[in-house]
């Protein structure tokens, strides 16, 4: 167990049971699926005991007012994760106009950058740092 993880301590104890993955702002329902799967395939690998938790893919506009209200930063980022408790993990957002950027920067495919910071914001809920975090969205992905 790493240490300063304290949220994911308190949340280990395998369990069969999928976590409800609440996706909003992607209408293609294959692409929920494949994000559903993944997110469940490493809450369960992670031994994360939690219930649901909530997605939300936004425009520049929301997550910079998000950014603002909680981090004092007037500019729009590409991901935010809030914890909440250990039977609702929390809430991930991500920009789609962020990710549409960047994936035209890296010519890699809109979704495969989707996945990527989706599972970013999944690492900071589970209190993983950046370092560690990089390695383990590739091995993922």
């Amino acid at each position: 167990m790493l240490p300063g993880r304290p949220l994911s301590q308190k949340l280990l104890k395998p369990t069969k049971k999928k976590v409800k993955v609440n996706i909003f702002g992607i209408k293609n329902g294959k692409l929920k699926k494949e994000i559903t799967k993944l997110i469940n395939q490493i809450l369960k690998k992670e031994k994360i005991k939690t219930k649901e938790l909530n997605l939300i893919i936004c425009d520049d506009e929301f997550i910079k007012k998000l950014n603002r209200k909680f981090l004092k930063r007037n500019y729009p980022t590409d991901v935010l994760a809030f914890n909440f408790d250990k039977d609702f993990l929390g809430e991930i957002y991500v920009s789609k106009d962020q990710a549409l950027k960047q994936a035209k920067e890296d010519k890699v495919k809109y979704t495969y950058r989707l996945k990527y910071l989706i599972l970013h914001g999944l690492f900071h809920l589970l209190s993983y740092s950046h370092s560690e975090m990089e390695r383990l969205i590739v091995k993922y992905l």
